[in-house]
């Protein structure tokens, strides 16, 4: 006996969507989730949903591509690609392109919403610490800051930023006090 025809049945592209969807999920939670006595503290499970996504085994990498949306803890990244590079079936990097991709996270003192942006993200996990090019901002609740390339510190909130080669593209830095340093 021959099931009966779905009611609204796929196109064939929306089956290797959905097929490539689900596959990426299991590939990351497989690759995202190392056994319970193996997890340091800092081993968060990464979540990664978009429209493809091409693992390749061998070189260790997950590309992701066409609304890519990355979430790890309270931590998520927005971009329209994210090459994510293993090792042993562990995230430890992950490198964003987009106009502009996007990190948000909160403080860890205040809880507050850190926003970074540019064209391209490069985020070390381990580290806990991102690199930022091509019209980078970070935005936090004390400062403003803008420039060709910056480097921030998550964990430490640190951020160092550098000028592009022109006059347009000089550091710019706007210092907010926060409440409790008003007088």
């Amino acid at each position: 006996m021959n099931p009966a025809p779905h009611p609204y049945p796929l196109s064939a592209r929306a089956r290797r969507a959905t097929a490539a969807t689900v596959m990426a999920g299991l590939l990351v939670l497989g690759l995202a989730a190392p056994p319970a006595a193996a997890q340091e503290d800092n081993a968060l499970p990464v979540e990664i949903t978009a429209d493809q996504a091409e693992m390749d085994e061998r070189a260790g990498t997950g590309t992701y591509t066409g609304d890519v949306l990355v979430v790890r803890g309270d931590t998520t990244l927005e971009a329209d690609r994210v090459i994510v590079h293993m090792r042993e079936r562990r995230p430890y990097e992950m490198e964003a392109h987009g106009e502009p991709a996007r990190l948000e996270s909160p403080d860890p003192e205040t809880g507050e919403n850190r926003i970074a942006v540019g064209q391209r993200i490069d985020y070390f996990l381990d580290e806990e610490r991102v690199i930022l090019t091509g019209q980078a901002r970070v935005t936090t609740a004390a400062e403003d800051a803008r420039g060709q390339r910056i480097t921030y510190d998550l964990e430490r909130d640190v951020i160092q930023a550098e000028r592009g080669e022109t006059d347009d593209e000089r550091v710019h830095i706007r210092l907010q006090p926060r409440e409790d340093d008003e007088p």
